[in-house]
């Protein structure tokens, strides 16, 4: 195993002869080298690279990275104590200390120094550290290490080599090489059960790979899966591809969010001061329907341009535009339609408070948003069950450098389709029945691990689905019936994670892995660090601390609304009930996620602009029947 801090799969190419060799006869793919801190450095990438769990080095230099590599005397104690719980050189632990070494950054990983014992199954090897500039005379270097290893070895040996970390000198995270030869590994994309993403691989996947090429057990203090072969293997130009695309995602999400929000709510504002209604609801309208853009954005290579952000944007705001202005057309057509049909009973229609005359989309409904809101959940549940191809490096999906997942459905997109699904469901669902059908769909696809394989979004979205139904049929809502909602969630988990534990280890998913670990009687640690990761995301900073009493109080004016919000629920009381389970989704998926602060801000950023063109739609149309005002029932 040869690691080479800050190797790139565009260093690879007619300058490293050596590598591109490999490249072009075993099996690739592209390593996310994420450890504890946001840069891995050198030091960060070996330590990581033993332990098979994320691990950091404490006395490292920083920002940008240094090329130090030294162990400080309590790292391996902050490290056991830390959130992954790494355990330093737990592969030369797992091997009886059965590991060569050769070079400082080996010696590292293995938490010894000196070569150790010769002629041992395993051999690791620091093939140098690059730098962020001038990086052809270290990559020269490294090539020839490789090119040795390579003439060294016999044909019954598997070579692996890794760019476990970023160059010294830089300040941004990348993706890097990964590349496996030998007989384990013929030629094809690499991948693991941590990714379940060809050709994404991680760095905690190389100790247990070690290890299960040895036909060995690995030990529970590592949290990586071994490498295995799937597909076909891509280009170097893919490859590179890749990368450029994850560093641009990184790079683009705050700023697109910033500017285009902004400038929607300053057109916004500046629409109403100038009395332009239904411009005010075209433009709250596009901002609703623009993160379902972002992710249609990724069929088209927006991150190759120059400037990435105005590329994004040129893609984003005509879709999303278009989008809007198709959904404000909408409730015409609905007043015909609705002119014909029979009208419900004057029974029902008093019990949901809705006056039924010109069909569902009467001048004052919410049709317009919640067709927009159905785009985004359309555009969601498409994407996961074929594949979640649209969320990887996605601005409104996940980060393969930040690699809290690489597959299903992560908290920023779980936020989107909590908010688009529920608005859109209370629109149109009138009853309990049809609430249900929208429900079974979207929790399936949600938490099914083929799919979205999302432990916290079901506990989430069967409270708030019952919820939604209770509210929207005039049922009263009690704290037994949320209860027992919840442990209807609870028990659906436990049915995906029974069923993933059926499936080879190699193929489960976290899901199945939990019930092994429970099997095993090794749950509770992980349950510990879970809940850990929660409570200190919660005062991680001021923003995520207020962001319960946000969603809090964003519920509390839904509940009890001032005239002006008023207006618009009585022009649409489903919007109302739609906002009250979105809430009760936002406080449940904040509270049972490791990172779940993105979820309510997430959600309020499709929830507060179509919110906005609800109520711009019910000032357009001040004639519109309004129902008595009604609390939601409570027992």
């Amino acid at each position: 195993m040869i690691g080479i801090a800050g190797l790139r799969w565009d260093d690879v190419g007619h300058d490293t002869p050596a590598l591109a060799r490999l490249a072009a006869t075993g099996a690739v793919g592209v390593l996310s080298v994420k450890a504890l801190p946001a840069v891995t450095c050198p030091a960060d990438g070996w330590l990581t690279l033993g332990a098979g769990a994320r691990a950091q080095a404490y006395g490292a230099e920083r920002e940008p990275c240094g090329g130090l590599l030294d162990l400080g005397p309590t790292d391996a104690a902050r490290n056991a104590r830390s959130r992954d719980g790494a355990s330093l050189g737990a592969l030369d632990t797992a091997l009886d200390g059965g590991v060569e070494v050769s070079g400082p950054g080996a010696e590292l990983a293995v938490v010894r120094s000196g070569p150790g014992p010769a002629d041992q199954p395993v051999v690791v090897v620091d093939g140098g550290t690059l730098r962020a500039v001038d990086r052809s005379a270290a990559l020269r270097t490294a090539d020839a290490v490789v090119a040795q290893a390579v003439a060294a070895r016999s044909a019954a040996v598997d070579l692996l080599v890794v760019g476990l970390s970023e160059a010294a000198g830089s300040d941004e995270p990348r993706l890097h090489v990964a590349i496996a030869t030998g007989p384990s590994f013929p030629r094809g994309a690499l991948t693991s059960s941590s990714t379940r993403r060809p050709p994404y691989v991680q760095l905690i996947d190389v100790a247990p790979t070690v290890l299960d090429r040895l036909a060995l057990p690995v030990p529970e203090v590592m949290d990586g899966q071994p490498w295995r072969v799937s597909g076909p293997a891509p280009s170097i130009t893919r490859l590179v591809d890749l990368d450029r695309k994850a560093g641009a995602q990184l790079a683009t999400t705050v700023p697109f969010i910033v500017v285009f929000f902004s400038a929607a709510v300053g057109l916004f504002a500046l629409a109403c001061w100038r009395r332009r209604a239904r411009l005010a609801e075209i433009i709250a309208l596009t901002a609703t329907g623009a993160l379902g853009a972002s992710y249609l954005a990724n069929l088209l290579p927006w991150w190759r341009a120059d400037s990435p952000l105005l590329a994004l944007l040129a893609v984003v705001v005509p879709l999303a535009l278009a989008v809007a202005l198709l959904a404000a057309r909408a409730p015409m057509i609905f007043a015909l339609w609705g002119a014909t049909r029979r009208p419900a009973s004057r029974d029902d229609e008093n019990q949901r408070g809705e006056p039924q005359v010109g069909g569902p989309a009467g001048p004052g409904s919410a049709v317009p948003a919640a067709l927009v809101c159905g785009f985004v959940a359309a555009v969601l549940l498409g994407d996961l069950l074929t594949g979640a191809a649209l969320q990887i490096s996605s601005i409104a999906g996940y980060s393969p450098l930040i690699a809290g997942r690489f597959a299903g459905i992560g908290n920023v997109a779980f936020g989107v389709l909590a908010a688009s699904v529920l608005l859109a469901t209370a629109v149109f669902a009138r009853r309990a029945v049809a609430v249900a059908a929208v429900a079974v769909v979207a929790v399936v696809v949600d938490g099914a691990p083929p799919w979205g394989s999302d432990v916290g979004g079901v506990l989430a979205l069967v409270p708030a689905f019952f919820l939604l139904a209770l509210l929207r049929t005039g049922r009263r809502v009690s704290i037994a019936r949320l209860a027992a909602a919840t442990l209807t969630g609870a028990a659906v988990v436990a049915a995906f994670a029974l069923a993933d534990w059926t499936r080879p280890a190699a193929q489960r998913t976290h899901l199945g892995r939990f019930v092994q670990d429970v099997a095993d009687g090794t749950a509770g640690e992980l349950l510990q660090r879970k809940a850990a990761a929660v409570f200190g995301l919660l005062f991680l900073s001021p923003v995520t601390a207020l962001l319960p009493l946000l969603v809090a109080a964003v519920v509390y004016l839904v509940a009890r609304p001032p005239a002006p919000l008023q207006a618009a629920f009585d022009a649409s009381p489903a919007w109302r009930h739609g906002l009250l389970a979105l809430g009760l989704a936002c406080l449940l998926g904040f509270g049972l996620n490791d990172s779940g602060a993105a979820i309510p801000a997430l959600a309020l950023c499709v929830a507060i602009p179509a919110t906005a063109a609800v109520a711009v739609r019910a000032r357009r149309h001040p004639g519109a029947p309004r129902p008595a005002r009604t609390a939601v029932p409570v027992a």
